[in-house]
């Protein structure tokens, strides 16, 4: 009989886990790819949806994978012999990778007209009337905690709002907020300044050190566990980010899972890739590609189907947008192996127009990736 392997999610780490699967053991396997609604997000497409130039839907692709069957549902719990759907059905399994990434709890925020709580196209398009209508005033970007998904995309979102407004002639402050030491510092202090320069030649005021109390914010100043305080005429929230329920059962304190190397969890024979993982790498999609290239030969070699032969090295590329079709890009390698014992080679780009081209491939990539032969 075949063995059975259930990929949970469908972002990269479930999407390169599955097709490594698929093209090492071909039909020796039976490769079943869980995902909401059978469906894919392109999550870098957030800041284009909030921004008006593409609706959340040209972000999201229905995932059709030769010799892979895609199941459209949620998963509740999940171990290393399977998972328990919230429609209470039951999948058992051989071995399971889950790739869930890190779940937005939109819900910490307390509604208010005047803020939008989002951090994904799906999410993010009820900003989109208000960020066009607002003629002056404040407009506060903020970071509500860590760890949040792609670290550099809130500075991005920052940046390319002060363009659209500088682009209409309209008198409105940005601020950023948030509770870092200072921006993405695990990256370097190369990294630190670029960003930080990059807000201040736009006119971006960037505070740190800044964990807001939603408890006692109102409804038009933000009141931070610091005691300080920040008014605002529009909010636009990057929400808390917890851990994906599925995962709950884990005993790991925390938001994030501990993996080995491989990407196994103490519960053998379930696998976590991505987002979700307590590692020292940074939460790209690059790293969450590899993490399930080494988590499927790892499920390989338990099988008896090929050989693990070690990790892969992630090789990220973070596009930051500054407005008018400008991009900038970091790019890290890991040439002496992951960390601690390797340390990232980081190479800045930019900004300029060209490196546009280079966010329209990786887009480009995405739905190849999930959508093979275009059908």
């Amino acid at each position: 009989m075949r063995k059975r392997i259930l990929i949970v999610g469908a972002g990269p780490g479930g999407i390169a886990a599955v097709r490594r699967l698929r093209d090492r053991a071909d039909s020796r396997l039976e490769l079943l790819l869980i995902t909401r609604e059978g469906v894919s997000e392109f999550l870098p497409g957030t800041i284009a949806t909030v921004l008006g130039e593409a609706p959340a839907a040209h972000w999201r692709r229905p995932v059709r994978l030769r010799g892979v069957q895609v199941l459209a549902a949620d998963v509740q719990q999940a171990s290393g012999e399977g998972v328990v759907l919230t429609d209470g059905r039951t999948l058992e399994a051989d071995a399971v990778i889950a790739a869930p990434g890190l779940h937005l709890d939109l819900q910490a925020v307390p509604p208010h007209p005047r803020r939008f709580v989002f951090w994904s196209p799906s999410t993010a398009e009820a900003a989109r009337q208000a960020i066009a209508r607002l003629e002056a005033g404040h407009l506060v970007v903020v970071i509500s905690g860590l760890p949040y998904r792609c670290p550099p995309a809130p500075y991005s979102l920052a940046l390319q709002l002060a363009a659209f407004y500088r682009s209409r002639q309209r008198d409105v402050q940005l601020t950023l907020t948030t509770p870092e030491e200072a921006p993405l510092t695990g990256l370097g202090p190369e990294v630190t300044d670029f960003l930080l320069q990059a807000c201040a030649a736009a006119g971006v005021a960037v505070q740190v050190r800044r964990t807001p109390d939603w408890s006692a914010s109102t409804e038009d100043t933000l009141v931070f566990t610091d005691g300080s305080r920040l008014s605002y005429d529009l909010a636009l929230i990057v929400p808390p980010h917890t851990r994906a329920p599925l995962l709950d059962s884990l005993g790991d304190n925390g938001v994030l899972v501990s993996v080995n190397e491989q990407g196994e969890t103490t519960v053998p024979g379930l696998f976590v890739v991505g987002d979700a993982t307590r590692t020292l790498l940074p939460r790209t999609a690059g790293v969450a590609t590899a993490q399930g290239l080494t988590a499927a030969d790892a499920v390989l070699d338990r099988l008896g189907l090929a050989r693990y032969e070690g990790p892969h090295l992630p090789a990220p590329e973070c596009y930051i947008g500054h407005g008018n079709g400008r991009y900038s890009r970091i790019t890290i390698r890991f040439p002496e192996g992951l960390p601690p014992a390797g340390r990232p080679v980081i190479q800045l780009e930019g900004p300029s127009p060209e490196l546009a081209d280079g966010f329209a491939r990786v887009f480009a990539e995405w739905q190849a990736l999930r959508t093979e032969n275009g059908r």
